[in-house]
């Protein structure tokens, strides 16, 4: 199952914020189990009500009403929803301070201290309905990430010098994501850090920089192309969105990715009459441009 939609899965979705590189949204759901893994970004779960078991990476968590759990989307994963009813505000991290693997299917309190000023945001970010403009978004999902950070005790060690880490130059990154002429260089410059050392900081976690970003941009794309809202936009505009200028060269990345055509993908993922519409602009699209 694609873990960016598990939320989805679950039962009747309640709100949605987007915050930048960070997502809030809360469900309601009865008592059910799921799994995937495989794709996807952290889930940070707060439980309003409810129960539920997480069981990844050979450990088992059991979060009740007021805890916060971490999910990896990117592992194998059971999460069992074990109550009659249910309310989960999840904060949908695609990079997590440090290394978050040790904080896998661990509970944490969200009734005091940092998890209770953890669940103070994601619960007031749940309920709040203010158009936020993007720079305010943007901050809000700073807020979330670096209080995220502080619970999981991610933070550098005392007496050292705060380097320029990983999840704060992705997060950089994805707020910069639309621009297409964004570069390794200038991402290094932003962060006053060497080209090379920028490399060696995604070598560390078996990555490198460009397909990191490219790989950013085809899950935004791929989430757009199935939303129903965006079905009278055509492809290529989207694809632009998300800095792919090139349609071929989107095209060619969007397959080569997930083994199917953007245009075919949209159509499959959307209900019907909007996956007609989505076609249907489609055509019209190559028609003119033909």
């Amino acid at each position: 199952m694609d873990t960016e939609g598990w939320i989805g899965e679950l039962g009747r979705p309640g709100s949605v914020r987007e915050l930048g590189g960070v997502r809030v949204s809360a469900v309601r759901c009865p008592a059910r189990s799921l799994a995937g893994g495989g794709g996807g970004p952290y889930h940070l779960a707060l439980l309003l009500a409810g129960e539920l078991v997480l069981d990844q990476v050979g450990r088992t968590a059991r979060a009740g009403r007021g805890d916060l759990v971490l999910l990896d989307g990117g592992r194998p994963f059971r999460l069992a929803f074990t109550a009659p009813r249910n309310t989960v505000v999840t904060a949908h991290l695609h990079v997590v301070p440090g290394d978050p693997a040790r904080c896998v299917a661990r509970t944490f309190s969200g009734r005091e201290g940092l998890g209770g000023l953890v669940a103070g945001l994601l619960t007031g970010l749940a309920r709040d309905t203010t158009p936020y403009r993007p720079a305010e978004e943007r901050r809000l999902g700073q807020a979330v990430l670096e209080l995220a950070g502080a619970l999981l005790d991610l933070r550098p060690l005392q007496g050292r010098p705060e380097q320029p880490r990983l999840p704060r130059i992705q997060a950089y990154i994805l707020e910069h994501l639309g621009d297409g002429r964004l570069t390794p260089d200038d991402v290094a410059a932003a962060h006053h850090i060497s080209t090379r050392y920028l490399h060696r900081l995604f070598q560390r976690e078996g990555l490198t920089v460009a397909a990191w970003i490219k790989a950013q941009r085809l899950a935004r794309c791929r989430r757009d192309l199935a939303e129903v809202r965006l079905a009278h936009v055509p492809v290529h505009v989207l694809a632009a969105r998300w800095g792919f200028a090139q349609p071929a060269d989107f095209s060619r990345a969007f397959r080569t990715a997930y083994g199917v055509a953007p245009s075919a993908f949209r159509v499959r993922s959307l209900p019907t009459n909007s996956a007609r519409t989505a076609n249907d602009t489609l055509l019209a699209a190559q028609q003119t441009q033909g």
